[in-house]
């Protein structure tokens, strides 16, 4: 099976609206991290000081297969109309380990009675 690497980068409100549709597109795990960025607009300050918004960092492995089914979903729910509240980007894993493949295995089980 190969997999690859599906990167949320979203403010920390979306969390569980991401996780929850990227669940229901197949996803199993995901890792959160904390970060803070610096966007094409200037930064925001308040009496000298700076703003940066903080955001999430999700980041979940998934089966090649259901990369662009997750992102289409997540889509919905980074967007509205011209607004983006967020990106979302995949990158091909080429090699891993560490993967308990018993998660691996049930997934694929499930998938295999999805399609009969």
């Amino acid at each position: 099976m190969k997999f690859t690497a599906l990167v949320v980068i979203a403010p920390p409100d979306l969390e569980d609206a991401i996780i929850e549709r990227a669940q229901g597109a197949g996803a199993t795990g995901v890792t959160i991290l904390a970060g803070k960025g610096i966007g094409g607009q200037l930064k925001k300050t308040f009496f000298g000081l700076t703003f940066e918004g903080s955001q999430s960092v999700l980041l979940m492995v998934v089966g090649s297969h259901l990369a662009v089914p997750i992102l289409k979903v997540l889509h919905e729910t980074l967007t509205d109309g011209e607004n983006s509240h967020g990106i979302a980007l995949t990158v091909p894993i080429e090699h891993l380990t560490g993967i308990d493949m018993r998660q691996v295995a049930s997934f694929e089980a499930r998938m295999r009675r999805e399609n009969d």
